[in-house]
């Protein structure tokens, strides 16, 4: 697919849907934001009114009683000034994120010795993919091993590699409803078992199970660490994101 097909594509199934069409139970649409679970995922506002539509989506997340409210804009249609008038209204800028893309049909993962690829289905395994996350993410990582199972058993399934028996790989798939893409988030590894191959299976895990749900693409919002990995398995840029967060004060 032409990259300016695959832009349409992804911001038609991941960021905003035409006027009167149906919409992901999460999202809301005002005729200048997209919000997805409180999250700012795509907007079309005239600079002279940057203000007043910041203002206003800070008081809607500070209602609904949010911690933070984070601002996403994609490069290729990041309006001028937005980023700038973000920050003054006490935005902090985040790094950077390559959003990478690829058709879902990478096959099966190869075998690594040692290493077996679950799906969590039990809340040992999300333990295990809890206290990884800890390592990976440390304090940062908000969520509790009971709400990862919930996700995990709902709409969003997760991966765990375990070298014998060491939790040592994870990541999840999302399918936003209506889109052709499946959203590959949440990847991490040990920080004592990088660089041996063990969180490519867990790619291609995923990726094989976008495929089986019928999402003939699979994109993934790379930091430096994964991006890498992610092209050698043929990803390929779409586009570059940053986001843009505000965090509340009591």
């Amino acid at each position: 697919m032409p990259l300016v097909q695959s832009l349409a594509a992804f911001d038609l199934g991941q960021r905003r849907r035409p006027e009167g069409a149906d919409l992901p139970s999460h999202w809301a649409q005002t005729p200048f934001i997209t919000r997805d679970h409180g999250q700012i995922i795509w907007q079309d506002i005239p600079a002279n009114a940057f203000q007043d539509v910041i203002a206003a989506e800070l008081s809607v997340a500070r209602a609904a009683g949010a911690e933070d409210l984070e601002w996403k804009l994609y490069a290729h249609d990041a309006p001028d000034g937005l980023a700038e008038a973000l920050e003054a209204q006490g935005f902090e800028r985040q790094p950077t994120e390559t959003i990478l893309v690829r058709a879902s049909d990478l096959g099966p993962a190869a075998a690594v010795p040692g290493l077996e690829v679950v799906k969590i289905q039990t809340l040992e395994e999300a333990s295990q993919c809890f206290n990884l996350a800890l390592q990976a993410f440390g304090n940062n990582w908000d969520k509790t091993p009971e709400d990862l199972l919930q996700r995990a058993l709902g709409g969003e399934p997760f991966w765990l590699g375990l070298y014998e028996g060491q939790p040592v790989s994870m990541g999840r798939l999302t399918r936003t409803q209506g889109s052709d893409f499946g959203g590959l988030y949440g990847g991490a590894s040990h920080p004592d078992f990088r660089r041996r191959g063990f969180y490519r299976p867990v790619v291609q895990a995923r990726v094989q199970a976008a495929a089986d749900m019928g999402c003939p693409w699979v994109f993934s919002e790379a930091l430096p660490t994964s991006e890498p990995i992610l092209r050698a398995l043929g990803f390929e840029t779409l586009s570059h994101v940053t986001g843009y967060l505000y965090r509340f004060v009591d």
